[in-house]
């Protein structure tokens, strides 16, 4: 059952860290990045995870 969770736990980040980016693709600049971020429960750093896992 851990391993499970562990494969959905790197699911979710996986798509948190595309979500982030593509955001952060049509923003304007960063403060409305950053709102639109935190409106989704989203962090810049999820994005940068995504890239490197």
């Amino acid at each position: 059952m851990a391993g499970v969770k562990a494969e959905e736990r790197e699911r979710m980040e996986v798509r948190d860290g595309l979500a982030a980016r593509t955001v952060a693709g049509h923003c304007k600049d960063a403060q409305e990045c950053a709102e639109l971020l935190a409106m989704l429960g989203l962090d810049a750093s999820s994005g940068r995870r995504s890239v490197t896992g």
